[in-house]
């Protein structure tokens, strides 16, 4: 350190003490050496060595070299479908699991004349729990939202599915990160309540749950930006393997609700289909259908996954993500932004579109967004091809509704299925 005390007080504008090399210095690292991490304020302003700055950023080039990611384990509920396989069954049959509204009454908030949605896909059980398994309470079990309790069940069975459920990850840098949105449920409570029921019903507990239990070190985030979460929580997953601050991750989202709410806002917003299915990319699309689900995967770099003998269900090779910025509509996409996304997908991670076979689309039957979502992947394509109809597209919403934040991984695991059983799945409702 002592070599490069000029450099250092110049850019700090202080001065800096000399060393006495003889004396001995306490360090982490197992061969006793120290290392050092020069700010990167540092490296902008040229303060270090030629020589040094070049090593520095060959080593973080080196992150840049994103490897595929692997996805090693899955688990899901969906309507009518308390495992994955049991969704199979229904995608590959074409089965609409969508049906009328029964959780509550909504006629009580609707005149019959009313053309607003009452139809949806629901989760069965969700008040089925078995908190002893996992060290909880009754009484915390009784006040944890559903959300938090499906999550903590289905990241269990993922990790399971992949072999790495108990103790044996004990410690290990696993990072945690699902699509949450605080639910409706401590709406159907009293103003008194335990002080179980204040972390029962947070966001950032969500994630925590399966971290606690199984002592997983990783990051442990919630995440919510609406539709994409759960998405965008497996893109944070894929960031943290490819920076090296994980060694595996758990990645999901769940959507559960426990009242009407949901349904009395977006009818309100019009964001809902009053004929009660999602016509995706049809003429007749005229709003989404509400829908439950709740699912987990589990990530690792593919190497290690290779190396380790994993079960490997499918491979991500890239993703990325943007904002849509100002468009017609805060809740209105942009063309625009989807193709540009698109495009720095395909280019950073060396995806020619003449391979893709399948686009598992967003998809929610709405005349405004299906329009934009077809024409933004029709551009990005005809970038790179002129080749025509040699991709499917679909979405699941037409087997199960909208999940919302959930929204993501229920699309992912459709494609995972579809390639385990060697089979693309019929959409539904388009004419």
């Amino acid at each position: 350190l002592s070599q490069y005390k000029n450099e250092i007080a110049k850019a700090l504008g202080q001065n800096v003490q000399q060393v006495d090399s003889s004396h001995s210095v306490a360090t982490d690292s197992k061969e006793n050496q120290i290392m050092y991490s020069y700010p990167k304020r540092f490296l902008r302003r040229g303060a270090l060595p030629e020589p040094e700055r070049k090593q520095k950023e060959e080593s973080t080039g080196a992150l840049v070299q994103k490897d595929a990611i692997a996805i090693i384990g899955m688990s899901g509920r969906f309507a009518k479908s308390n495992t994955v396989n049991e969704l199979w069954e229904h995608l590959s049959k074409g089965t609409d699991l969508i049906e009328e509204v029964s959780r509550w009454d909504l006629s009580k908030h609707y005149p019959q004349d009313n053309n607003c949605c009452k139809h949806g896909s629901f989760l069965e059980d969700i008040d089925k729990f078995d908190p002893l398994f996992f060290n909880i309470s009754g009484l915390e079990a009784t006040y944890m939202d559903p959300q938090q309790r499906l999550f903590l069940e289905e990241s269990w069975k993922a990790l399971e599915d992949a072999g790495y459920a108990g103790s044996g990850i004990g410690g290990s840098r696993c990072g945690v990160y699902v699509g949450y949105v605080a639910g409706d449920y401590q709406h159907l409570f009293g103003d008194v309540l335990p002080a179980q029921a204040m972390w029962g019903n947070a966001g950032s507990v969500a994630p925590a749950r399966i971290a606690y239990y199984l002592d997983l070190q990783g990051p442990a985030v919630a995440v919510d930006t609406a539709c994409s979460s759960s998405l965008v929580a497996i893109h944070l997953a894929c960031q943290g393997l490819w920076s090296g601050e994980t060694e595996m991750a758990l990645a999901g989202g769940v959507f559960v609700q426990s009242t009407p709410g949901f349904y009395l806002a977006s009818n309100r917003a019009g964001m809902l289909s009053s004929t009660g299915r999602c016509h995706t990319f049809d003429e007749k699309a005229d709003g989404f259908v509400p829908g439950e689900g709740v699912g987990a995967v589990v990530l690792k770099r593919l190497k290690e996954a290779i190396a380790d003998g994993d079960h490997i269900y499918g491979v991500i090779r890239g993703s990325g993500m943007n904002q849509d910025g100002t468009t017609n509509g805060i809740t209105a996409p942009s063309a625009n932004s989807q193709e540009r996304l698109e495009r720095y997908v395909y280019d950073t991670f060396h995806i020619h579109p003449e391979e893709i076979q399948m686009v598992e689309a967003h998809g929610t039957g709405t005349k405004l967004g299906d329009p934009i979502e077809y024409q933004a992947l029709t551009r990005a394509f005809r970038k790179y091809t002129d080749k025509k109809e040699y991709c499917a597209i679909g979405s699941i919403k037409t087997n199960i509704g909208h999940t919302q934040i959930a929204a993501g991984v229920a699309g992912l695991i459709k494609i995972l299925l579809s390639l385990q059983h060697k089979q693309i799945p019929p959409s539904l409702h388009f004419e």
